[in-house]
């Protein structure tokens, strides 16, 4: 009995010992794939509102701080009359990497995503092969805004698609001119994908138009991993419909204001059924617009390997 106990215990203590080591094991991929890396930034910045701990050249450092002003203004003067905006604040934390490459490994398990806020940090690299070199971080950045100054609770397609309302903005040197598209920014390059046919019903059987009951409801859509560019089409358009046409835009910041849920859209924009087909017929219009700029000149430009897709948060 004596030896069989100690056997049983041997083979008891060898297992629990493979357990452990295999513990071990996933651990250290786990911490491999998902653990931030140390970081040491090359210089700090500061500016009016902003300190920015970068790793990219003083140049274009400034560059990013620049255009991050523009968007502290821009914004300011669309939503500082809400009640809840904070004008008096504590400097809003960056970190601005000097590539993309770095950021990744600085901080893997992104998968498809090109920046990310993680508060109190927007994370996100100077992307100096790309035509506008600022829009990721000009899209953290709205994001940073919406939650440490102006303290809104939106729902997922208003809080995207008022990030993507000013990065898609077009910068300028006397500032950011918001509602003016900059066709070298995400998700505008993609437009083809949205709205492919002229009849809003055939766009619904092939898939090009998700119907705005399922995006403004974040319920019964696709799945966001396989169509995300479609998805950010759809709140980029639909919040960019809401502040730009005569008709809604004077309640698009009581919307903001009551965080832009169905009840609330359908109270203040309309029947979503019916603003469906108005925002519909407006995509058509915008895709038209659009058609004059050179979207296909600047997918073929996207660096080799990189799906230019949206930020991460």
């Amino acid at each position: 009995m004596a030896l069989g106990t100690c056997r049983f215990r041997w083979r008891l203590k060898a297992r629990e010992t493979r357990l452990l080591i295999y513990l071990l094991v996933l651990l250290g991929v786990v911490a491999w794939k998902f653990v931030p890396r140390p970081w040491y930034p090359s210089l700090t910045l500061e500016t009016p509102h902003y300190v920015i701990y970068s790793s990219a050249m003083r140049a274009q450092t400034e560059e990013t701080a620049q255009a991050m002003e523009l968007l502290y203004n821009a914004y300011s003067n669309r939503l500082g009359s809400l009640p809840q905006f904070q004008p008096a604040h504590p400097k809003l934390k960056v970190k601005l990497f000097k590539d993309r490459a770095e950021l990744r490994r600085v901080n893997p398990g992104l998968g498809w995503a090109e920046a990310f806020y993680r508060q109190p940090y927007c994370l996100a690299y100077f992307s100096a092969n790309e035509i506008n070199p600022c829009h990721w971080m000009l899209h953290e950045a709205t994001h940073q805004l919406n939650q440490e100054v102006a303290q809104l609770h939106l729902d997922h397609w208003l809080e995207e698609g008022l990030a993507e309302y000013f990065s898609t903005s077009r910068l300028t040197p006397d500032g950011l001119a918001v509602g003016r598209i900059d066709p070298n920014t995400y998700p505008v390059w993609w437009m083809d994908e949205l709205a492919t046919s002229p009849d809003l019903a055939e766009n619904l059987r092939n898939g090009s138009v998700i119907p705005l009951r399922c995006i403004i409801t974040d319920h019964g859509g696709p799945g966001l991993d396989s169509h995300f560019n479609l998805y950010y089409l759809h709140w980029w358009t639909l919040t960019y419909f809401v502040f730009e046409t005569p008709q809604h835009r004077e309640r698009a910041l009581t919307l903001v204001q009551r965080g832009g849920g169905l009840d609330a859209f359908e109270q203040l924009i309309g029947p979503v059924d019916t603003v469906q087909v108005e925002w519909h017929a407006y995509v058509r219009r915008l895709k038209a617009a659009l058609a004059g700029s050179d979207l296909q000149f600047f997918k073929s430009q996207r660096r080799p390997g990189s799906t230019n897709a949206p930020p991460k948060h």
